[in-house]
């Protein structure tokens, strides 16, 4: 048993991480990251229809960051851009490298009304972006909620070597109420366990292990979800637990109306999530 143990806490946790996302891999229809954000549905799901919501988190977050007007930034994973749009009015001239074709076609659009002419898109996951189209260092390097790379230190690594200032990552501290909606529905649905996600405290681990010493704050990520009908949960849980047939559909509806709590004319799933601020100086 203690040479099992040993085995275990040899473990380094940039291998821990690389294996539950290889995890994800093995459950049958899944999918991954880069289908789910490329589905129409599912991005007006779960970022469009709730974007008021976000601007008070995206505004603290740029005032803790404190980026100075002009700077050169990189935004990996930067979405419809609710970082991207903001420090590129500020003069800030940034790289934006987001693989969704639908997140892009938003920020374009956001970016054509706004009249900005300082943002250059990248169309691909961070891992398969070339030197040659990055150029120079970034004064700052940023990855906003969008670490679902298998190899996580590979990745900061190639942050840390176009960076000649500070990098600002931000991850899950506590699992959001979706990570805990597939735990519970995906062996009731699909047969197998779900394994949930990488938090916070294994990324600043990976960090560590690297010998990257980094601050960490917390903030809070997520408000409460809500709805309006526990119809409306279970419709936006059956594309994002990819239900096709009537028996997982009422597995679902049955889930929503046990576990949604009423206040008024509202219904809420889970509490808010914990989110974590975690950056530092590249010397």
């Amino acid at each position: 048993m203690w040479e099992n143990m040993e085995k275990i806490t040899q473990i380094s946790y940039r291998e821990r991480w690389r294996q539950l996302k290889l995890a994800h891999c093995a459950i049958p229809n899944y999918g991954n990251s880069k289908e789910f954000w490329s589905d129409k549905k599912n991005v007006q799901t779960v970022y469009l229809k709730r974007r008021e919501n976000y601007q008070q988190e995206t505004d603290t977050r740029l005032s803790y960051m404190a980026i100075p007007d002009g700077s050169r930034v990189l935004d990996i994973g930067s979405g419809p851009g609710p970082l991207t749009i903001p420090l590129a009015k500020k003069g800030c001239h940034l790289t934006a490298v987001e693989p969704s074709p639908v997140m892009r076609e938003v920020l374009i659009q956001r970016i054509q009304e706004e009249g900005i002419s300082n943002v250059t898109i990248i169309p691909k996951r961070w891992e398969d972006v070339a030197p040659e189209e990055l150029g120079a260092k970034y004064d700052v390097v940023i990855a906003s909620y969008s670490l679902t790379m298998m190899d996580i230190a590979e990745a900061i690594e190639k942050m840390q070597k176009f960076c000649r200032g500070t990098v600002h990552l931000f991850w899950f501290l506590t699992p959001p109420a979706w990570v805990r909606v597939n735990r519970d529905l995906w062996p009731l649905l699909h047969g197998g366990e779900f394994p949930g996600e990488p938090m916070a405290d294994w990324l600043w681990l990976v960090l560590y292990e690297m010998g990257i010493y980094a601050n960490l704050a917390v903030e809070t990520k997520f408000h409460k979800s809500s709805y309006t009908s526990i119809d409306e949960a279970t419709n936006e849980y059956l594309n994002r637990l990819n239900c096709t047939t009537p028996e997982q559909e009422a597995i679902v509806k049955n889930y929503f109306s046990s576990i949604l709590r009423q206040y008024g004319t509202e219904y809420v799933l889970g509490d808010e999530t914990l989110g974590a601020h975690i950056w530092w100086k590249n010397e």
